[in-house]
């Protein structure tokens, strides 16, 4: 038995349960899609490494095919696989509608898949030793090591990308989260499959066996201390949003605040598109044909509507978690809340901290303009109501002598 990769196995486990518990704290909260994938994936990471570890406890150098580390090596491999699956689901939620990431998605799953039909179809994925432990050699055909590595460095290429990008769109607050993060995403996705493609040439003794699970195991942990250390912004804040606004079903602004930074878009712009949206916003509010998203340019108006309120997100680079965030505010939303409550909601459902309010000056003018449009509705509706009014009194009275 090899005692020095049954140590290799448990503190990998220890170091991905540690993770998992940071996340399920720190993130949990945002309820988006981003969060379940990412925690998908290391709840399938953790079951390879147990998977592999069983594997390690069960093996004898005469043990082949259809003996009980062959099946822990096949429960290894599919998790390991399917891993890679919510990894590029995670990124794909994240990502701006760009189609060339969700078909990098597709190839990902075809890569998968190729590697769980090699597993199953045949009987050549296991592990072998000399008659001294001292060296392994994983017995798999060329193909299923090209699925294998494909899958796993193109899933981590595309996280290494969107980290890549972040650190470039954050502020420098937020730097060294994403610097902890790329770290994680080198060591976890290309050393692992570096360390566990190389068992297939036996390049190294039994000192580095399974050193792949330290690899990912390291990786995730610094994955997850980027995350606590960039806060939620720096993984998950992959939009641009301006504001939020909320609108009762009188078209009347209940909440307004902001959520962009002066790092990358002036004063004066963010409060022009501002007072644009209020105006918008209120004249849609009560259409029939209420739509999730509207095109301003540059910029993307996000609307969800839910009783009689109404919530407004303006953004550039719209995700599915600003759907799914405005969603989440919308169904907690509150009319007797005050600003501050409603604040501590909106950064409890998206990764931007706490919303600022806008100047008073502008608040009086769009408070004015609301005030105004609304006084406007109610005497157009009064007029035409008059008129109506008037038509058919008109015509009950008046009469036709055919004499």
């Amino acid at each position: 038995m090899n005692y020095l990769s049954i140590i290799y196995s448990g503190i990998s486990l220890v170091i991905i349960l540690t993770s998992m518990s940071i996340i399920f704290a720190k993130q949990w909260s945002l309820k988006n899609t981003a969060v379940l994938f990412f925690f998908l994936m290391e709840l399938l990471v953790s079951l390879w490494i147990i998977s592999d570890l069983l594997q390690v406890i069960t093996s004898k150098p005469s043990d082949g095919p259809y003996s009980t580390p062959y099946y822990f090596a096949i429960s290894s491999t599919i998790t390991i696989a399917l891993a890679m699956v919510f990894s590029g689901l995670f990124i794909n939620s994240l990502t701006y509608q760009e189609k060339i990431k969700q078909f990098m998605v597709y190839i990902i799953c075809a890569f998968v898949g190729g590697v769980i039909a090699l597993t199953l179809s045949t009987k050549a994925v296991y592990v072998t030793y000399d008659s001294n432990l001292e060296f392994s050699k994983l017995h798999a055909n060329i193909g299923w090591i090209v699925c294998l590595a494909g899958g796993v460095l193109l899933s981590g290429s595309l996280f290494l990308v969107h980290l890549i990008r972040q650190h470039k769109l954050i502020g420098k607050e937020y730097r060294l989260g994403t610097r902890i993060m790329i770290a994680g995403v080198i060591i976890g996705f290309y050393f692992s499959i570096i360390f566990y493609a190389m068992r297939y040439f036996k390049f190294f003794g039994k000192s580095f066996l399974h050193a792949e699970l330290i690899a990912a195991s390291v990786g995730l942990i610094l994955l997850t201390i980027g995350m606590v250390t960039g806060k939620k912004k720096a993984l998950y804040g992959s939009s641009i949003v301006i504001s939020i606004n909320i609108y009762n079903k009188h078209g009347l602004n209940l909440y307004q605040g902001f959520l962009s930074s002066p790092h990358y878009i002036n004063e004066h712009l963010v409060s022009g598109v501002a007072t644009a949206i209020a105006a918008f916003g209120s004249e849609i509010v009560g259409e029939e044909v209420f739509p999730k998203e509207i095109d301003l340019g540059d910029y993307s108006l996000i609307l969800v509507k839910k009783s009689n309120f109404s919530g407004f997100i303006c953004c550039k680079y719209p995700t599915i978690q600003i759907h799914r965030g405005l969603r989440n505010i919308m169904e907690n939303f509150d009319e007797k809340m005050n600003y501050e409550e409603v604040s501590k909601l909106v950064s409890k459902f998206l990764p931007y901290g706490l919303p600022k309010k806008i100047p008073i000056d502008l608040t009086y003018k769009i408070g004015l303009q609301q005030k105004e449009m609304v006084a406007q509705k109610v005497n157009l509706e009064k007029e035409q109501t008059e008129t109506l009014e008037q038509t058919e009194s008109s015509l009950d009275t008046s009469t036709i002598d055919f004499n």
